[in-house]
């Protein structure tokens, strides 16, 4: 089986608001494009929120899969707003 390609990569900063307690949290990561058929858009976050209750209860690290940015960005959005977080980015 042939190795997969990285077309393009790209680090991404995701900020958001916790609606319940106004505060501000960031998720640090890496945006890859591979060459690939099924799921070639991938985005791999890392919580770097530390010192706060939310941080108790999000995952340390999560990723996200999908056939375009737009879908992928939105599965995120989803996500951080199901864990009471608005994207702002």
């Amino acid at each position: 089986m042939p190795k997969v390609k990285i077309i393009y990569q790209a680090d991404q900063e995701v900020v958001g608001k916790h609606l319940k307690s106004k505060e501000w949290v960031m998720f640090s990561g890496k945006l890859t494009i591979y060459d690939r058929k099924i799921n070639p858009i991938v985005i791999k976050l890392k919580n770097e929120i530390f010192d706060t209750f939310i941080g108790g209860f999000m995952e340390e690290k999560k990723e996200f899969n999908g056939n375009s940015v737009t879908e992928v960005y939105g599965k995120m959005s989803k996500w951080l707003y199901n864990n009471g977080i608005i994207f702002q980015n």
